[in-house]
């Protein structure tokens, strides 16, 4: 009898998480968190000037720290970079970028009529003990509509997605445990995060959006946004990353990390 190929079958279906392997958010910051998003609405999109539009096009972005943040050391060395170093005593803390890389009355294919692809990477330097899995720090990589809250990753609330590298799993408004998707960020690793947006196939639809994900120079993985999730899930809403609203991207962390965030696509490993 013969023995069948497994490597012509399909991968196997992400599932749902209640809890991450590694670190988890206190529930009380999770209920702040929660209570934030509540009080303070989606932002409408902008309608951004040229010099604005330019510097997006030309990916000459920034990531800021938000305010009052501690145990933090943050560096523009040259135009579309950003290199951030943190102390042990980090504790969970989202940077943005300063300005939309994903401006929704310029971008949208709905009003331009052409794909659009948003992406950017950062280099991994340093990772806590830089033990994959370890759970004394993480990096997360991803994309908000703002506002947002400051002390919570991307992919924990409204209008955000993001890939974690503490436990290897990606998040779009979830605040338990994600989905199983790749492995753990290591030093020296180089991720990146994109979303690519097309026309839809049918009049009144929302642009198609596929989420990607790549390491050093490679694409390791992605997912349609509008994929299928259960209606009884209060998580998983994607409503503000379907491409009507303004997005920053988002890097967040906790405990001691360092990494270099590019912006410029002439910096990047892969090439969207």
């Amino acid at each position: 009898m013969a023995v069948p190929d497994n490597a012509l079958l399909p991968p196997p279906p992400s599932f749902k998480q209640d809890t991450s392997p590694t670190a988890n958010a206190g529930y009380e910051d999770a209920t702040r968190g929660h209570t934030w998003i509540r009080n303070n609405r989606l932002w409408q999109p902008r309608q951004h000037d040229q010099q604005t539009l330019t510097r997006i096009s030309y990916g000459d972005v920034r990531l800021t720290t938000p305010p009052n943040t501690k145990n933090v050391s943050l560096e523009s060395r040259r135009p579309g970079q950003t290199h951030i170093r943190t102390t042990s005593k980090c504790t969970d803390t989202i940077f943005l970028s300063d300005i939309p890389v994903y401006a929704a009355l310029s971008d949208n294919p709905l009003m331009t009529e052409r794909a659009k692809t948003v992406y950017f990477e950062i280099q991994v330097l340093a990772m806590g003990s830089n033990t994959p899995g370890s759970g004394d720090a993480g990096i997360a990589i991803g994309f908000v509509a703002p506002p947002y809250p400051s002390w919570r990753l991307p992919g924990w609330h409204r209008a955000s997605l993001g890939v974690h590298g503490d436990d290897g799993r990606r998040y779009v408004d979830d605040s338990y445990g994600g989905k199983d998707f790749t492995h753990a960020f290591r030093r020296g690793d180089v991720v990146g995060i994109g979303m690519h947006y097309q026309i839809p196939l049918q009049a009144g639809d929302k642009p198609r959006c596929e989420v990607f994900y790549t390491r050093n120079g490679k694409r390791e993985g992605g997912w349609d946004l509008h994929e299928e999730r259960d209606r009884d899930q209060e998580e998983g809403d994607v409503t503000g990353l379907e491409g009507e609203n303004d997005l920053l991207a988002a890097v967040g962390c906790f405990g001691g990390v360092e990494f270099e965030a590019r912006f410029r696509k002439e910096e990047w490993k892969f090439r969207p």
